[in-house]
């Protein structure tokens, strides 16, 4: 194997043990709870289905009457002394002797279990008799012993039985239930359950790690990271760029992709974008409206508009509380004007999205939507539209038809990369161009050389569509 494809396979190979770090960390929960389920279901089959057993033995010497000895050493010994033996366990086991002992206890089943086992080396033979309680094992042992003459006379002539060592009534159990060994071994169970289940996962499900997956894996153009930190519930809650303690790593991402749409801008003679995700919760809007901002601040006329139905979030994330008209009051009636919805916040302005959910795919289905487009390209320099994440209905879709081009927001190691080519795949049929993909979330893989930027927010917006994907 060539250098190439052992450095090839290295990578292959960090991946797959960063998925499965990332995949724990994800999953400690599941984990935890395969390892009680584990530890539970070993402890009640321990209290419910352990068998308590008792033996009770005794032990016999058949030999020939003309050598009456106790012991033989194997390789002296005769074939026909090794059968005498064998011999012997047969009948202590045979079904004569089993009917004789339930004859002898007057039972219609035998309550124990008998076996006999030669001692190595030796002409000394264990009889065992094994049953649920102490009394069923000593009759049973007792009855064979009283009676084994009876069968061996005319089985084994010239052979003598002595009975070495009389059975005993069994003082305890032959085992006791361990209820610590139950749940260790229950754990490990859960534990190695949950191990194979992150093996697999690490394999065979693909998200986006890194800038490198986005290029290789989606065949797409990278614009920024978005780096991950802890959102801070106390200190603004909004995750604007403006805001007072957001970190300058949090703001040069969006610098990174100003500077990109900047240069699409230019080049292609784009100003309408609209910004989406594959499903809900990677941060879309928290993109759109950091990315309008920031191409405000650079003194750029800038309009946000809000047209996700399903889930509008734009004003929630803005704490903007005075809205009298939305995107959707403009949509619906005609003699809604643009002035009466649009709202200046922040170096931008901006069209809120209803308070409620709609029926998107209906709402944007009208002529009013084009209408709206067109009157705010005439306008604005950059208008930033936030859409609904392409994977759950075709409102992004309907969206597409028309703008200029599109931002593919992608959380790390959040959607499927199969999941993610789906609905790129399809979004492309309807818009040709895409700027790139944001990575939002970003932690550096272990195995990355590239910098993980210092600071971001993994922050994510709950989605209650209800729906299964359209088509």
């Amino acid at each position: 194997m060539d250098q190439y494809n052992q450095d090839e396979m290295t990578i292959d190979l960090t991946k797959v043990f960063e998925n499965f770090l990332r995949g724990f960390k994800r999953m400690w929960k599941t984990v935890l709870l395969l390892v009680l389920v584990g530890m539970v279901a070993l402890e009640m089959k321990e209290i419910f289905f352990f068998n308590t057993t008792y033996t009770s033995e005794a032990v016999f010497v058949p030999s020939a009457d003309i050598e009456d000895t106790y012991y033989y050493d194997s390789t002296q010994a005769s074939s026909t002394k090794a059968n005498l033996v064998d011999t012997f366990n047969s009948i202590l086991t045979s079904k004569e002797m089993k009917n004789i002992v339930k004859d002898v206890l007057n039972v219609s089943k035998l309550p124990a279990k008998v076996s006999g086992t030669q001692i190595e080396n030796t002409n000394l033979v264990v009889l065992k008799v094994t049953a649920k309680n102490a009394k069923d094992a000593y009759d049973v042992a007792t009855a064979i012993t009283n009676n084994c003459d009876a069968l061996t006379k005319d089985a084994m002539q010239d052979v003598s039985i002595t009975l070495l060592d009389k059975p005993t009534m069994p003082q305890k159990a032959d085992a006791s239930p361990s209820y610590l060994k139950a749940g260790l071994m229950g754990g490990l169970i859960g534990l190695g359950a949950s191990a194979l289940l992150l093996i697999v996962l690490a394999i065979f499900r693909r998200t986006v790690l890194d800038k490198n997956d986005v290029r290789e894996t989606l065949g797409l153009d990278y614009v920024a990271k978005i780096p991950y930190v802890e959102k801070n519930k106390t200190n603004n809650p909004g995750l604007l760029v403006n805001g007072s303690f957001i970190r300058g790593d949090f703001k040069y991402s969006f610098h990174n992709i100003r500077i990109k749409m900047e240069q699409d801008h230019r080049k292609n003679k784009n100003s309408v974008y609209m910004i989406t995700s594959t499903v809900p919760n990677e941060g879309k809007t928290m993109v759109s409206i950091n990315t309008a901002i920031t191409l405000g601040q650079k003194g750029y006329k800038v309009c946000l508009v809000d047209l996700d139905m399903r889930n509008p979030s734009v004003e929630k994330t803005m704490r903007y509380a005075n809205i009298h008209r939305t995107s959707l009051d403009y949509i619906k009636d005609n003699d809604v004007k643009l002035e009466q919805c649009i709202v200046h916040k922040d170096d931008i302005d901006i069209m809120f999205g209803s308070d409620i959910s709609v029926d998107g795919s209906t709402e944007l289905s009208k002529p009013r939507l084009s209408h709206l487009i067109e009157n705010l390209r005439e306008i604005y320099d950059f208008v930033i539209i936030d859409t609904s994440p392409l994977y759950m209905m075709e409102d992004a879709l309907l969206v597409a038809k028309h703008v200029d081009s599109a931002v593919v927001v992608v959380k790390q190691d959040y959607a499927t990369t199969t999941d993610i080519l789906d609905s790129v795949d399809e979004l492309h049929e309807t818009l040709p161009e895409i700027v790139g993909v944001v990575i939002n979330s970003y932690k550096k893989p272990f195995y990355s050389q590239e910098s993980a930027g210092g600071y971001g927010y993994g922050y994510g917006y709950g989605y209650g569509y209800g729906y299964g994907r359209s088509k």
